[in-house]
């Protein structure tokens, strides 16, 4: 597990720690204090510097760029948006002696034939009148772990021209997995597929009944069609499609099956407790340190919910022997390190009405 993070000159930090990690971390802080960026980082490193990561990152924040076909724009990722050569970012966990660089280099640290090459993709992917000088070509320049830098092509806008986002075989950390929840029906069914493989669908099903307890099965259609998920209950049929019954239900399916398939990795989710009631928070945050305790998962979630707080709070208050388990990281733009509130004063502060977020 990670034990500590800590970031320099990514996105809107210019310099931030996180100590004393737990195995679940609720991150919370007000609007456009950096909770997002966090998990984007935490993902980043921990799969080594996957370019894709970036890639995917960037088109869920809408951060594209329209003259490029394909185009994406990393430029936000280096603190004041800044992509010019030297500009550079720095992610570690010192604990697990993680850490991983990225580096703006110009066309001459290259090499003369791989900048030929780049500033004629340069030319073919942007979009421009004849009368226009296409952009200058730069390099990304990702380190992870001290191995050898995988060196990217991306316009002086900062528009990254790998189309697909690829990596190389030694940016992966061996053992680990950094996933970013995700509703779309062909990650599920990825996921689904690891879970059947270990004969855990059992474990899927008891946490759908959070909120249907008289829920029976769950079944994925063969081609992963947005529609292809239904559900069995008991003594009814035919069985009905996953989306009759809410957006909570697909929230819910979509954490317990990420928990049971991200064995050994890290887990990120964003405003976890999105489409839940607050009346099944407690057994959501049950469900979530228990899993991640079985399957060796370590959980960084955000929230702005104080009913999101407070239920976990009183989970640990009913459940002392979770307390070690997990921690809320408070991140306020004002300072350096986040405020951490461990498991047992996160039940003080429920019982005491103490505002935490």
């Amino acid at each position: 597990m990670l034990e500590a993070l800590n970031l320099r000159r990514y996105r809107g930090f210019e310099s931030y720690q996180m100590a004393d990690l737990a195995r679940v971390n609720l991150v919370v802080g007000k609007n456009n204090c950096g909770k997002t960026s966090i998990l984007e980082a935490i993902e980043l490193l921990v799969s080594g510097g996957r370019v894709s990561a970036l890639r995917e990152s960037a088109v869920r924040r809408g951060e594209l760029d329209e003259n490029v076909s394909y185009g994406v724009d990393i430029s936000h990722v280096f603190h004041g948006h800044h992509c010019t050569p030297g500009a550079d970012f720095e992610l570690c966990s010192p604990g697990a002696l993680r850490r991983l660089e990225g580096k703006i280099l110009a066309l001459d640290d290259i090499g003369d034939a791989t900048a030929d090459r780049w500033l004629a993709m340069a030319k073919q992917r942007w979009r421009f009148d004849s009368d226009e000088e296409p952009p200058t070509a730069f390099g990304l320049s990702l380190i992870p772990d001290g191995q050898q830098s995988i060196v990217l092509p991306i316009t002086e806008n900062g528009s990254l021209l790998d189309r697909f986002g690829g990596h190389t075989p030694s940016s992966q950390i061996p053992g680990r997995v950094a996933r970013f929840l995700n509703f779309l029906p062909p990650s599920m069914l990825n996921a689904w597929n690891a879970v059947l493989a270990e004969g855990r669908e059992a474990e899927v099903v008891e946490a759908m009944r959070i909120l249907m307890p008289e829920i029976d099965s769950i079944h994925f259609l063969a081609g992963g069609r947005r529609n292809g998920i239904l559900v069995g209950q008991r003594n009814v049929a035919p069985r009905l499609p996953l989306g009759s019954y809410g957006d909570g239900m697909r929230r819910l399916l979509a954490i317990s099956l990420a928990l049971a398939s991200t064995r050994d990795g890290c887990l990120l989710i964003d405003e976890i407790d999105t489409g839940l009631h607050w009346t099944v928070m407690e057994d959501m945050w049950r469900l979530v340190i228990e899993a991640a305790q079985r399957s060796n998962v370590q959980v960084f979630a955000t929230t702005h919910s104080f009913d999101c707080v407070k239920r976990l709070g009183t989970l640990i208050r009913s459940r002392p022997d979770l307390a070690k388990l997990a921690a809320v990281q408070k991140v306020h733009q004002s300072l350096n390190q986040a405020v951490r509130v461990a498991g047992e004063d996160i039940s003080i502060a429920v019982e005491q009405d103490i505002e935490v977020r």
